[in-house]
């Protein structure tokens, strides 16, 4: 008679799917605990995607858009011009404590550049290209981010799609 052992393949295949549920949940968890220790998130890598976000969603961003990648040719041009323009000391460091990137306990350096989608570089109203901060070092570990977005002028109607790429070292 079996009758008390009916039940026992239904109980093992339960068991066993169980048991490698959970051995797959532990990996999963134990390489996400690693991930942020991965070569590629290292301090710059993550103040360039925080400058970058600071620039497109706070900074540069165009007053009546409802979405977060629109922002302002004159808000950007004036950035470009005046506020990371690197031989004036004052307005670069000003704007790199307004991003986060200048503070007691750190200092880093940034480069906006703004191309077309097809890669070459965008221009400003005075023809001049639309990059700002120091030129970029040789020998430092530079982390980079880029973020497409929507450049627009709401008095004129312009209206162009682009890269910002934002370097940090």
């Amino acid at each position: 008679m079996k009758s008390d052992s009916a039940q026992v393949t239904i109980d093992y295949i339960t068991g066993i799917g169980i048991f490698l549920l959970a051995v797959i949940f532990v990996f999963q968890f134990v390489y996400g605990l690693f991930l942020p220790f991965q070569s590629g998130s290292d301090k710059a890598t993550l103040s360039a995607d925080r400058a970058g976000t600071v620039l497109v969603e706070r900074l540069l961003h165009a007053d009546k858009a409802i979405e977060l990648n629109v922002i302002d040719q004159g808000k950007l041009y004036y950035f470009n011009n005046k506020r990371l323009y690197y031989s004036n000391q004052t307005n670069y460091n000003a704007a790199l404590r307004e991003i986060g990137l200048f503070s007691n306990e750190s200092v880093f350096d940034m480069n906006v550049t703004v191309t077309y989608l097809n890669g070459s570089m965008m221009r400003n109203g005075t023809n001049f290209p639309l990059v700002s901060g120091p030129a970029l070092p040789e020998t430092t570990d530079i982390g980079q981010t880029k973020r497409l977005v929507l450049i627009v002028n709401s008095s004129t109607g312009y209206n162009e799609n682009a890269i910002l790429s934002v370097r940090v070292w």
